[in-house]
């Protein structure tokens, strides 16, 4: 078997998952899954495509990379214009597909690329043979990523495309993994042979909103139950996530809000913490001496310091507000915190071989 990652974190091409993905440490076995929404990192970078996303790919920070161009984005009347337009001639055109995927022939040893059906949206079929059999000439690993609405129809492509060097992406969305009709699809999972089997899941329920946040206690719709039950219940190799934060549904600006997610990952559970006037100030008086005073912080600081030392940017970013080095009158901010925080939880339990115990 080719690999021997256990954690796949999906990071969206928004600017703070880029700075994420750019600035951490991933180590060997975790391996990052960039999802490109939109041609360019940002608006006004006049670089040419290729050389925008070829740095990220080469970033040292990582061993491999996956890199999709996500099917299931649906246009809405809130989405970006970047986001609206990449997805209507993009991510939706078979040829404009591979062709954005063969950019980067030259790093073809450490990116991996990711196709999904396209019946759904341009209602072609057999999409996933086609993309496969234009890429499997330049690429010597290839993903499908599949859907639990999409898994059956594309059951027959799966098998006949996937070998023992590639990888296949059960994406449950939020449905839990002891759900019925999981439980089902795995059970034929099961029976595929050959490729490296990854389920991913949103952990945070997308109707999550930082108002509706109880301060300092545990959020009830943040099930993370994936991580436990991978390997035993679904008979998957890894597992992923979105790095600590919830899936949104890409929506272009947005209302003050202060509100931030940590996680802990003893309990395996999320925590709230919201600010009680909308008011960015909220994020430096409010939230983070809530966090870093919260019993949370304060177990993992004496029982399991491994979880939030020097090696977690994430609090060491919130420990720099405290001390007013650093800047917290950020929304954005926050949400790069979490992320952090998370995937160093995730980074100590993989060099503990935490996810490979049955």
């Amino acid at each position: 078997m080719p690999f021997n990652f256990r954690y796949m974190p999906a990071l969206r091409s928004r600017q703070q998952e880029l700075l994420a993905l750019k600035s951490f440490a991933f180590e060997e076995r975790i391996f990052p899954l960039l999802e490109i929404i939109k041609e360019k990192d940002r608006v006004n970078n006049t670089r040419a495509i290729r050389d925008i996303w070829m740095e990220y790919i080469l970033s040292p920070n990582f061993a491999n990379i996956l890199v999709d161009l996500p099917t299931y984005i649906r246009d809405t009347g809130s989405m970006s214009d970047e986001v609206l337009r990449f997805n209507r001639t993009t991510l939706s055109n078979i040829e404009r597909r591979v062709e954005f995927f063969s950019m980067f022939a030259a790093v073809a040893d450490k990116m991996i690329p990711v196709v999904s059906t396209l019946l759904y949206k341009s209602r072609e079929t057999d999409s996933i043979t086609r993309q496969v059999a234009a890429l499997r000439a330049i690429f010597p690993r290839i993903a499908i990523r599949t859907f639990t609405g999409t898994f059956e129809t594309d059951l027959a492509e799966i098998n006949a495309n996937l070998t023992a060097q590639d990888i296949l992406i059960y994406d449950m969305d939020t449905a839990q993994p002891l759900n019925p009709f999981v439980k089902k699809q795995k059970n034929i999972i099961a029976g595929i042979l050959g490729p490296y089997k990854i389920a991913l899941r949103s952990a945070i329920n997308t109707e999550i909103q930082n108002v509706k946040l109880d301060h300092g206690e545990v959020i009830a719709d943040a099930d993370n139950s994936l991580l436990e039950l991978f390997s035993t219940s679904l008979q998957m190799n890894g597992f992923g996530d979105y790095a600590g934060i919830k899936k949104d549904d890409l929506s272009s600006g947005g209302t003050i809000s202060p509100g931030f997610i940590f996680y802990d990952p003893v309990e395996n559970l999320y925590y709230g913490y919201k600010g009680e006037v909308k008011n960015l100030a909220e994020f430096e008086d409010t939230i983070v001496p809530a966090v870093l005073d919260s019993d949370v912080v304060q177990r993992l600081l004496a029982d399991y310091p491994e979880f939030v030392n020097q090696e977690n940017p994430g609090y060491q970013t919130l420990l720099a507000i405290r001390a007013g080095t650093d800047s917290g009158k950020s929304q954005a901010k926050f949400k790069r915190i979490a992320m952090e925080h998370y995937l160093h939880c995730m980074r100590v339990n993989t060099r503990h071989g935490v996810f490979d115990q049955p």
